[in-house]
């Protein structure tokens, strides 16, 4: 059995406290297509997570979705610039 590899891209906090956070993670699952962004977040009365497709997450416009084609594409153009 293959391991679901996961890398975290951006983390945020929602309040004072430490606790209250967001974090938004890659996901390579091989038993399940495509590769999915996992948002998982805890506040003071609440928590959850939320999964999208890469598609669907893409399609928004927030700071974490930034950071993600920040990670994807500023590695691959500097790849490119050093060739």
């Amino acid at each position: 059995m293959t391991p679901i590899l996961e890398r975290e891209f951006y983390r945020s906090f929602r309040g004072p406290e430490i606790s209250t956070e967001d974090d938004w993670r890659l996901v390579f699952d091989p038993s399940a297509p495509g590769l999915r962004v996992c948002h998982r977040w805890s506040g003071g009365r609440h928590s959850g997570v939320d999964e999208f497709s890469l598609e669907e997450f893409l399609a928004q416009q927030n700071a974490a979705r930034d950071a993600l084609v920040s990670l994807l594409f500023d590695r691959a153009i500097a790849d490119v610039q050093s060739v």
